[in-house]
């Protein structure tokens, strides 16, 4: 049988055709049915939903059990955490003309995540402790993502497997000029950095900015950053890196590619802008994958209780890490300017808080 199918017949085709549309909006549709339906980010809801079992069965479905004193105890520190980063970077006026808040003595108390639970399920309006509720639980939902990834068992393995590569490729000459390689490929380098690991405080601020907020799409925790003295230096490094599998051109990652510094035969092109980067920031960016491998714990263990061990060897899996590459010009218009970093946080903050805090709030009582 050559067509397994059958065409759609013609009268069924045409009552479908004349059908009426299906409504946009079902009838009472609930706040928290528009992360499935629409694609929205927790961070973006304006009111939780207790359902049937209430704030505890809420926060039980989120991963901690209240009735558990080590998770309970868990949920009471990223409530003060959150407290204590929201006082410290979004409750201060970015700028002088942007407003200063106050964080209510009523969602301050450490025991209280099944009270803001409740409070954050009263319809949105303007109520202060129901606007304050949502913005604590905004930020502890941010910092309860962002745990996992600041404490890891892995990092500095993780960190040597990425950074080393480039690191024995580095040298200095005998008049300590810094080079990426040797010879006459070598290229000659102004500085070159390594991000270690993301500050907590910035994969808080990240996750809470980036509209998917979601931990795997933090692409800079590990990275290195490289100042040559001109763009064509800029381009011969990035190509060096290319050759000698510095970074896996099969690991870059789609869409997070960047060229705004060099023009060549087909143009530059500039993959998708960051929203809080200055127009003015210029450089070549890519992240890349890193297939590490670490040591499998439960082979180990095997091998020390003289059994046969049923596990592989290594645990493998793929982390990502940025290169950021600039001219000596472009350098310096990151540390001043509208490039500096410093602006570019402040945009960032004013993002941030603009997601975390409702309108209404943002514009006073």
């Amino acid at each position: 049988m050559l067509n397994s199918y059958r065409p759609l017949r013609s009268d069924r085709a045409a009552a479908l055709r004349s059908a009426p549309p299906r409504p946009s909006l079902v009838p009472g549709l609930d706040e928290m049915d528009r992360p499935f339906l629409q694609g929205t980010s927790p961070i973006d809801l304006r009111q939780i939903s207790l359902g049937a079992n209430g704030a505890i069965g809420f926060l039980r479905a989120y991963g901690y059990d209240p009735d558990c004193p080590q998770e309970a105890h868990k949920l009471s520190a990223f409530h003060q955490q959150a407290i204590d980063f929201m006082q410290r970077h979004l409750c201060q006026a970015p700028r002088p003309c942007d407003q200063t808040y106050v964080i209510p003595e009523a969602v301050k108390p450490p025991a209280l995540v099944a009270q803001l639970v409740r409070w954050a399920a009263v319809s949105p309006g303007q109520d202060e402790l129901q606007a304050w509720a949502c913005a604590v639980l905004r930020v502890m939902h941010a910092i309860a993502y962002a745990e996992p990834l600041a404490v890891s068992p892995h990092s500095e393995e993780i960190q040597r497997q990425i950074l080393d590569p480039f690191r024995r490729h580095l040298h200095r000459d005998s008049q300590g000029r810094l080079w990426l390689g040797k010879g006459e490929e070598a290229v000659p380098l102004l500085d070159i950095q390594f991000r270690q690991e993301k500050a907590r405080d910035s994969l808080i601020l990240k996750l809470l900015h980036k509209p998917d907020n979601l931990p795997h799409s933090v692409y800079d925790r590990v990275g290195v950053r490289l100042v040559t003295n001109s763009s064509c230096q800029a381009l011969r490094a990035l190509q060096y890196i290319r050759r000698h599998h510095l970074a896996n051109a099969a690991h870059v990652t789609p869409g997070r590619s960047r060229n705004t510094l060099v023009e060549y035969a087909h143009g530059s092109i500039a993959g998708a802008p960051n929203p809080h980067s200055s127009s003015e920031f210029r450089s070549l960016q890519f992240t890349c994958q890193q297939l590490v491998k670490v040591p499998n714990p439960l082979f180990q263990l095997a091998q020390a209780l003289g059994e046969e061990p049923q596990v592989e060897p290594n645990l493998r899996f793929f982390f990502p890490f940025e290169v950021q590459i600039f001219d000596q010009e472009n350098d310096q218009r990151t540390r001043w300017g509208e490039s500096s970093h410093a602006n570019y946080r402040m945009r960032q903050i004013r993002a941030v808080r603009a997601r975390v805090f409702p309108s209404w709030l943002r514009q006073g009582l």
